[in-house]
């Protein structure tokens, strides 16, 4: 049996922002107005249920992040998501019965991402439109483009690396400084593993800058901040018994430390 993994903060988000049209017969106008906790749950569920219809399955596990939001990635690096606004109306009431009501999965230190990668699998089927969960290998549905994606390896070690070289202005990390999309591509060219991979990417980081970005360094420890902060963790690397974390690296020293310790 197919099991969905649903991205829950953005399953509640898309359910809370939406708005609903409300005539108002006095002004003769048609208005838009914030969802009631009412609709925002009867929303909640039709999205649930047409990712479920999307991928076949009845059977889903809603994932996601801590209430009191604290992520380990927050801790290696502060300004992480630092810049995200404020949570509709209704947010935080839908959440509350979520996490009361549904099948749900969350872990100390992790958000919704990390939670669907280290659950994901065999008849698992990741169901979000975070481009972040390309990192992971296995089944995707891409809720955005309502498309189902199989994710290998290569490919999911390839978007960790590529996302390492590139940062995220979304999530508040710069990767490394001066490389860009294009840059992000030559260095990975001809890779074949992802001790390769990383090779390349070292080395592009430790590369003296050019231009106005000639005063500044980056070294290793740079790399392996940025390579936390690129990829969603996978089954083999969390300990949900300890909360340890462990990245495994091929020719790089492994990023190790507790998630739940670090989490901010």
């Amino acid at each position: 049996m197919t099991i969905a993994l649903i991205d829950g903060d953005e399953a509640i988000y898309k359910a809370t922002v939406v708005k609903v049209e409300e005539t108002d017969w006095e002004a003769e106008t048609v208005i838009d107005r914030p969802p009631t906790f009412k609709e925002a749950k009867a929303k909640f569920h039709e999205i649930v249920r047409g990712w479920c219809d999307a991928v076949g399955t009845d059977e889903y596990i809603v994932c996601l992040s801590p209430k009191e939001r604290g992520l380990f990635r927050r801790g290696i690096y502060p300004p992480y998501k630092g810049a995200r606004g404020e949570k509709p109306e209704q947010y935080k009431p839908l959440e509350d019965w979520v996490f009361e009501n549904a099948r749900v999965a969350w872990y100390p230190g992790l958000e919704a991402d990390d939670v669907m990668g280290v659950l994901s699998g065999e008849d698992k089927v990741i169901c979000s439109n975070d481009k972040d969960m390309k990192t992971v290998p296995g089944r995707l549905y891409v809720t955005g483009k309502k498309k189902l994606v199989t994710i290998t390896e290569t490919r999911a070690d390839w978007q960790w690396m590529y996302q390492t070289l590139m940062g995220d202005s979304t999530d508040g990390f710069g990767g490394c400084v001066g490389c860009g999309e294009s840059g992000a591509e030559r260095v990975l060219e001809g890779c074949r593993s992802l001790k390769e991979m990383a090779h390349n990417a070292v080395l592009r980081y430790l590369e003296p800058k050019k231009g106005k970005y000639k005063d500044v360094t980056q070294t290793a420890l740079d790399f392996r901040r940025m390579a936390v902060l690129a990829r969603i963790l996978r089954p083999s690397d969390y300990n949900p018994d300890t909360g340890d974390v462990r990245y495994a690296l091929p020719g790089v020293k492994d990023i190790s430390f507790n998630a739940q310790a670090f989490a901010k």
